[in-house]
């Protein structure tokens, strides 16, 4: 089914679903019901579900917890499974003003199911804003940071032929990347399982996501063993490519700071940089 059709038919079900429901019944008529996840991404398949975010006001949220020990409530329409995740509006709101980019990024392809107050149209509005420049800067400045301190875990373990630990680091070192080179071109990402598919939708991504392509290609072929790591070691050679191509996109950008080179002076300031933007 398409992802208007799953929209059209959860908007038909669900606020009968709701009123209905033995612990949600309550609540239903002031609840916020918002459609996300992968269905709303277009993919249906055996493997996808159904997404709801369920917010209620502070509180409905502590009358809740009064009468339930979980806020993860099972659905399902016309045999596919889903959830509703119950949550305060407030803590939700909050989420999207503080940069949590999930929450951005699932909101600008969100489906509303029901909306009375108008919350979840105000969200998605703001939400589907064009990411600012403090914005990008911070989550650059700490994406970056932080890839080239997990990068530093990773040459002496290839001399040493110890695979578990390059293993370990490397998917630090590459979801790094994804996500530097995401917000570079002001894109905001998702959580792991869809940031390789993030970075093909914009230009600085897709110079990184042929390295991590790359990156696996040699993994494939028994790359991370020992003789391999000893040797001309291909994964090495694409993590310096990854890090060239954010150093030369940043530039062309106007980002000439001091700590696309010498970051190991910067990392306190990395980490606490996206706490100090917000949307």
């Amino acid at each position: 089914m398409s992802r208007a059709k799953w929209l059209l038919r959860a908007r038909a079900f669900v606020p009968g679903w709701l009123a209905a429901h033995r612990v949600l019944g309550p609540f239903a008529d002031r609840a916020v019901v918002i459609f996300h996840g992968s269905t709303m991404r277009g993919v249906d398949d055996a493997g996808s579900d159904l997404d709801f975010w369920l917010l209620l006001s502070p509180a409905d949220m502590r009358r809740l917890h009064r009468v339930s020990r979980t806020t993860f409530f099972d659905i399902m329409i016309d045999g596919k499974n889903g959830h509703l995740n119950a949550e305060s509006t407030e803590a939700f709101a909050e989420k999207a003003r503080r940069c949590d980019m999930d929450t951005i990024v699932q909101l600008r392809y969100a489906g509303i199911v029901q909306d009375r107050q108008g919350l979840a149209s105000r969200l998605v509005r703001i939400a589907r804003k064009p990411m600012r420049a403090a914005v990008r800067n911070a989550f650059f400045f700490h994406h970056y940071v932080e890839m080239r301190g997990e990068y530093r875990a990773c040459p002496n373990p290839m001399r040493r032929g110890h695979s578990v630990a390059v293993l370990l680091s490397l998917t630090k070192v590459l979801g790094h990347a994804l996500r530097a080179a995401c917000v570079l071109d002001g894109r905001p990402y998702h959580y792991d399982k869809w940031v390789f598919h993030d970075a093909l939708g914009c230009p600085t991504g897709r110079r990184v996501a042929r390295h991590v392509d790359r990156v696996l290609g040699t993994l494939a072929r028994d790359g991370l063993r020992p003789a391999v790591m000893r040797g001309a070691n291909p994964v090495n050679r694409e993590l310096r490519r990854i890090r060239f191509d954010l150093i030369a996109m940043a530039e062309r950008k106007g980002i000439g700071a001091r700590w696309l080179r010498e970051w190991w002076y910067f990392m306190d300031a990395a980490r606490a940089a996206p706490l100090t933007v917000r949307w």
